[in-house]
């Protein structure tokens, strides 16, 4: 698997976890999925068989190329976050540590969640 598509599976992987860091899934959370990995180009059919396979979910890491990649994966996860208007704690937790990961620093996670609330 190239090292483009291992990072487009981290990213989906990393909003699944945010869906379900607190526990519930929401109408929202699926649509807001949908909708990031279509910007990954990944088809909406994809995205529901990954949803359907939360269960079984593996997580694994792969950082992807280029500071611009990396700041619209994280994103995708603050949208998601945000998507049911409610921030879990659980979730935020979840997105800082992506960001951490991905080499971003933890508190520009706070200027997306600004973005995604204005944006409403």
């Amino acid at each position: 698997m190239s090292r483009a598509k291992k990072a487009k599976e981290t990213c989906m992987t990393n909003m699944l976890g945010v869906m379900c860091a607190d526990g519930k899934v929401t109408e929202e959370e699926k649509l807001a999925f949908v909708a990031g990995c279509m910007t990954l180009g990944i088809t909406e059919e994809e995205a529901m068989a990954h949803i359907e396979s939360l269960p079984t979910k593996s997580f694994q890491f792969t950082r992807p190329k280029g500071e611009l990649e990396c700041l619209k994966n994280l994103f995708n996860c603050v949208m998601i976050m945000y998507a049911d208007g409610h921030m879990h704690p659980e979730e935020l937790k979840w997105c800082r540590t992506y960001a951490g990961a991905l080499g971003i620093p933890e508190d520009i996670v706070s200027d997306m969640i600004e973005m995604v609330k204005k944006s409403r």
